[in-house]
């Protein structure tokens, strides 16, 4: 299967690494260099063959459509921007498509599967669902991460909710947490892990998932409001 080389152009932080991660879960691309600036992203993709970019075009000392006047490449070009007003010049210069922030990992993925269009590539965008395997009750068992709920520390032990069953698995809440897919769990509290997708409300002090109130720590309720402006 043939792997898309890409580059990254993001001044924030964050945002940045919540691409790399959602990048990193798709087969179809590989990241070649991260930029928060466009001066050195430039510099770097004038001389390195690449096939795509995905580029903000509010950047410190050269905006993202003055980098592209300046790109002597041929690449794909998918803008990420928190504002949709760029989004008619960004086509002028026929990007592949215009990512508004927030988005979700289902919508990044209909943009790459543009791009595997453009690039007469066979679409293969299912991915293979996150899954891990328990054992629980002598019995291995395979548990898909869409399915869990949440995981509760329960001594040696952690318990795992799902919608359907709980398990007890024999675990500590860090080596647990280590095995699902990062950007999709978080650590609320000691005691809880959540799935980001399932939670329903939250304030400063809880997070709701499926009508059950769960614990949170002050620094997740922070972490938590980031990510959860970022990808809902």
């Amino acid at each position: 299967m043939t792997t898309l080389k890409c580059v990254i152009v993001e001044d924030s932080p964050l945002h940045r690494i919540l691409l790399e991660k959602i990048i990193n879960q798709n087969n179809h691309i590989q990241i070649l260099h991260s930029f928060d600036n466009g001066i050195n992203a430039l510099n770097f993709m004038n001389r390195t063959a690449f096939d795509l970019l995905f580029l903000d075009i509010e950047l410190p000392k050269m905006n993202g459509f003055e980098l592209l006047n300046k790109l002597n490449q041929s690449q794909q070009t998918i803008i990420t921007s928190a504002n949709p007003t760029h989004a008619t010049k960004a086509f002028d210069f026929n990007v592949t498509d215009y990512l508004l922030k927030p988005y979700t990992v289902a919508r990044f993925n209909k943009a790459i599967e543009k791009v595997l269009v453009k690039s007469k590539l066979p679409i293969n965008t299912k991915i293979d669902e996150d899954f891990i395997l328990v054992k629980s009750n002598l019995k291995e068992i395979r548990l898909f991460s869409k399915d869990i709920l949440w995981i509760e520390a329960l001594g040696d032990y952690v318990k795992i909710i799902t919608k359907e069953r709980k398990l007890i698995v024999l675990s500590t809440m860090k080596a647990f947490i280590e095995k699902l897919p990062q950007e999709k769990f978080l650590r609320i509290h000691k005691s809880y892990i959540v799935n980001i997708e399932k939670i329903e409300l939250y304030n400063h002090r809880h997070v709701q998932v499926d009508s059950n109130k769960l614990p949170m720590s002050r620094n997740s309720n922070i972490r938590l409001d980031e990510i959860l402006n970022l990808l809902n």
